[in-house]
């Protein structure tokens, strides 16, 4: 059932078994899961169906780290939240992004890869993407017919990547959940504050408002917060009832290690020793198995461990005619071969290689309540501080030389980089890629994280949280599909804890 909040008599009193906070893809992944069982789930939507401007300015703050994205517009404050405008892009992280590494500080999940498979899998059809084969080339270049880059197994790969129509969560799975009996989406609900007990180790209810309209509470036996890597946050600092510094963070650990991707693009731009290099398979969607597949090229396990490198892919793209390449810095030193002058390349023997770098955490990389500036319910606004580590550059410059140093062994072409220009500095295309994670992170330990292994929030018996701001580490991999396998799986542990 779908519920308008500005409807409700102000000062109503709401009561469910779970409450869902956040109607994204985790939260409606949730609520999907319990249609139909005895349990009477509310889901609470800040926003309506559609966009708007209004209720989208709570999501603006200020960026006081790294220039970035304006926060207001690289996240979605409506019904489907985010996916309301995601690219699609789906693969599970690596088993080794999932491990404790030592070239890596903070770094390790208290889960395994192993432990998110089955999720994995039953993800797929929740994000439409066919046959779960993320570890089968063969099947992509069969049915392609089209050939991998024999590339250095012992360095880098072809990896298999998934492509989403994208599935637009609000739209596809509106109508199953306005259906049932059991759930009730309450939208324009923006919850304002957690109230636990005097102790803080239960939640009692929540505080909510409708902008200009009424304003209520919501009770239940389980609370689920699922908005987002940085709302998430954000909520429990609102939340100083009985704790000052903010529900959960005892240890001042909400808000930090706040990542998100490192993009270079391009980071290497790559001209061809002979015209007409077919890389159909890397930069066109094909149809496989009743889904849609591109490749990547990737570090294998084997490297990252050798090379102390955190992981990192690459897209292959074709440049145009227009295209030309940054004058200097031709890495011709490492290829290997001499040849014509690569600047003089055209659209069919040249490619730009754009990377994706997962960062090393940074404890000192967080979210922050504003001191100064208040949204439309007179609360403090975000503070974004996004920072990268010195390791973060010399992670990206090895890539890259690693990258350079592969095409020119196989004798296809020679690149360049800007950062073989200075290594010390980014380059000023550097930028975010909007994946905003590790704010409120998973650990085995609440010292070193918020929640634990089954995102239950430490020292709090009934509130759990969804979504990116649990991921210790990042890999390089988007994060929808593992946003969505942690969501089935904290699904299952709530069926098992709410069973009579």
């Amino acid at each position: 059932m779908l519920i308008d909040s500005r409807e409700l008599t102000d000062g109503s009193s709401l009561q469910a078994d779970i409450c869902i906070i956040g109607g994204g893809a985790a939260g409606i992944t949730i609520a999907r899961e319990f249609i139909g069982t005895n349990n009477k789930v509310i889901l609470l939507e800040s926003g309506g169906l559609e966009f708007d401007q209004q209720i989208q300015s709570l999501y603006s703050g200020d960026n006081t780290g790294l220039p970035s994205f304006d926060i207001d517009v690289n996240r979605l404050r409506y019904f489907g939240g985010t996916t309301n405008h995601w690219a699609g892009h789906s693969r599970p992280l690596d088993p080794i992004d999932f491990e404790e590494k030592e070239w890596m500080p903070h770094s390790g999940w208290p889960i395994t890869r192993a432990d998110l498979e089955t999720y994995y899998q039953r993800a797929q059809p929740v994000l439409q993407l066919g046959g779960y084969d993320y570890e089968n080339l063969a099947k992509l270049t069969r049915a392609t017919g089209l050939e991998a880059l024999a590339l250095d197994e012992r360095r880098l790969k072809t990896a298999v990547y998934g492509q989403s129509p994208p599935t637009r969560f609000g739209i596809e799975y509106r109508n199953e959940l306005a259906r049932a009996a059991n759930i009730q989406v309450y939208l324009y609900a923006n919850v304002l504050e957690l109230l636990p007990n005097e102790s803080a180790v239960h939640v009692d209810y929540l505080r909510v408002a409708s902008f200009k309209g009424p304003r209520f509470r919501v009770a239940a036996r389980q609370f689920i917060l699922a908005t987002g890597g940085m709302e998430n946050a954000r909520l429990l600092l609102l939340s100083k009832q009985f704790t000052p510094e903010g529900l959960g963070n005892r240890n001042d650990l909400v808000g930090r290690y706040f990542m998100d991707h490192v993009l270079l693009r391009p980071g290497l731009d790559v001209s061809f020793t002979h015209p007409g290099l077919q890389l159909g398979l890397y930069h066109a969607l094909h149809d496989v198995e009743g889904g849609k597949k591109f490749a990547i090229v990737a570090a294998t396990e084997h490297l990252l461990r050798k090379e102390r490198l955190a992981n990192f892919r690459i897209h292959l793209y074709p440049t145009g005619p227009h295209y030309k390449t940054p004058i200097g810095g031709i890495f011709s030193d490492l290829d290997g071969f001499a040849g014509e002058n690569p600047l003089e390349k055209t659209r069919n023997n040249s490619i730009a290689m754009h990377m994706v770098l997962e960062p090393v955490p940074n404890p000192d990389s967080r979210i922050t309540l504003s001191q100064n500036k208040l949204d439309i319910f007179e609360q403090p606004k975000l503070e974004v501080k996004w920072l990268v580590e010195d390791a973060d550059l010399t992670h990206a410059y090895r890539a890259m030389e690693l990258i350079a140093l592969e095409f020119g062994r196989m004798g296809l072409g020679r690149g360049y980089s800007q950062l073989f220009i200075d290594k010390t500095r980014w380059p000023k295309h550097m930028e975010a890629g909007k994946h905003h994670c590790g704010t409120t992170r998973m650990s085995k330990d609440p010292k070193t994280g918020v929640i634990d292994a089954n995102c239950k929030v430490f020292g709090v018996d009934n509130l759990h949280i969804a979504g990116s701001s649990v991921f210790p580490t990042i890999g390089y991999a988007n994060p929808t599909i593992t946003i969505v396998a942690l969501a089935l799986r904290l699904s299952d542990h709530l069926k098992y804890t709410l069973r009579p």
